[in-house]
Formats: structure tokens, sequence, C-alpha cells
């Protein structure tokens, strides 16, 4: 399985620390350590960090033949954690903000997914690149996390990912959010919010719902079932990155196998053992 991910590649500074991170890097990372092939279309800058970047990238084996040096700084977000619970203040601008798309490139590399979210969408430059990929190049399915970041989305940046995603991620703490925005019905239960999202969008066929500790619901549109997935214990250090992890683990369990509950209980899995650690791509 081929994974093509365009999006923020940012240093996460947690006081005098800096780790390598971002949702689609994170994302990416744990794909290949999964056993998939990830490429990301980014951007970093002619600096120090951009250079660790990509050696970061390398390392954890995602393609970089799509990310470019740009005029602006490498990507930086301060994190501060309380009780396991991050807080993120996303410095902007950012090289990411820039990025272009090869298009001809892009189909070339024939991947099978396509994962995007919002925040790659705050800059009109970035948001165009989504575009273009979209409306010119032709995916077996597109995955969205919507990944809410405060003041990098906004109604036209969330509506893309619901428009587009065939397969569509979003936390129990993102959803009202994301309702403010009033393109569904609420409901009082969960199993009919996602039936209002899915109703509401047509192209949707999965809804990933994760709960943090509560564990998560995958909704299977075409025949309106649910798989509903227990959280595996865990001694809590950070949520960093827990949600790029389930994603990855579902997605290439999922495409292995055909199994809801077989990728839901590895996504469960392997963010159980992300959010025992502080960074947010531990070893293996």
């Amino acid at each position: 399985m081929k994974i093509l991910a365009i999006g923020e590649i940012i240093f996460d500074i947690f006081g005098d620390e800096a780790v390598i991170g971002g949702a689609p890097l994170n994302f990416c990372a744990h794909c290949v350590a999964s056993g998939a092939s990830a490429a990301m279309v980014s951007g970093v800058g002619d600096d120090e960090f951009g250079i660790k970047a990509l050696g970061y990238l390398e390392k954890f084996g995602v393609d970089t033949r799509f990310v470019s040096t740009v005029g602006k700084e490498t990507g930086k977000c301060i994190v501060t954690v309380r009780n396991g619970q991050p807080s993120y203040n996303v410095m902007r601008p950012a090289a990411y903000d820039m990025l272009d798309a090869d298009i001809k490139s892009v189909r070339e590399y024939g991947a099978d997914i396509f994962a995007f979210g919002t925040l790659i969408q705050r800059e009109e430059k970035s948001r165009k690149a989504v575009r273009d990929i979209l409306g010119n190049c032709t995916f077996t399915d597109i995955f969205c996390d919507i990944n809410l970041r405060n003041g990098c989305y906004d109604a036209d940046s969330c509506r893309l990912c619901l428009e587009n995603a065939t397969i569509l991620k979003l936390s129990d703490e993102e959803e009202p959010l994301l309702a403010e925005f009033g393109f569904y019905e609420s409901a009082e239960t969960e199993e009919k919010l996602l039936e209002n999202i899915a109703d509401a969008f047509g192209n949707i066929r999965l809804i990933l719902f994760t709960k943090g500790e509560n564990g998560s619901v995958i909704y299977d549109v075409k025949n309106r079932e649910y798989e509903y997935v227990p959280s595996v214990k865990t001694e809590v250090v950070s949520t960093v990155g827990a949600g790029d992890s389930y994603s990855a683990a579902f997605l290439c369990e999922y495409f292995r196998s055909g199994d809801l509950a077989k990728a839901g209980n590895s996504a469960a899995e392997l963010s159980a053992f992300v959010v025992s650690h502080k960074e947010a791509i531990p070893q293996r």
C-alpha cells in the first residue's frame, strides 16, 4: 500500500527540547513502521531544523521526493502538556505554508491513499496545492483527519475535508467545534451523530470516531454497522501523536485484512503504546 500525505513538518517544542512532529509526518512514519510505503508533500526551511527534519524522514523511511526547501523557517509548535493532555501553539508563517505540488510527479507516484487535514490549508498557497492534487489525481481512498488546531482552521478547510474524504477521522473533543459550522445536524447519541455526518456527505464510507480512554467507534456507512473498540489501558505520559498512530495502524491493517474489528484493535494497541511515551514516534 502506498500513502501520500500533504501537510505540516513541525518541531514540537517542549521547553528547551525540540522533537520532530506534525500530524502527517507522524502518520507517515507510523504507516511505514506498519508495513506501508509513504511519501510527504511538504516544505522545510533552509535552516538547521530543515536539515534535521529531512534526516528524520530518511530515518523513518518516509519518501522525501515531494518535500521542498523554501524561504521560510521550518515549522515549530509550542506544546504544553498538563496531566498528559497537550495544548498547541502553532507558529506562523512556516515553510510548509509555502509548499507546491508537482501534479505530474504525484500522479507518477501512484498512491493508493491520499491524506490531508485542516492545518495545511491555513494559507492560500498550501490550500491550493491540496485542491490541485484533489482535482487532478485519482486515489483508491482519501483519508482526512480533521485535527483542529486553534487558529489554524475555518469552515472552508473543514468543508474541503468533509466533501472529499472517503475515510474520515475525528475525535469527540473536535466534533463540537466542527458542529459549530452547521454542516450537519447534531444528535443525542454518537451513532445518530455519525449517521448525520455520513448522510450530509455522501462520499464518506468509514468514520473513525475516537474518544480517548473511552475507546473508539468505527462506522461502516454502506452497511450502517458499528464496530466498538475499547481502549488499551496504559500509563499515559503524553497524548501527542496518539491520533496519528491510531490512523496509521487502522488503515494499514484494514487494507491488509478488510477486517474492521482487527484494524480497530490494532489502532488501539499502537495508540496506547504511543501515549505511554513522551515522543510521538517512539521506537517500537
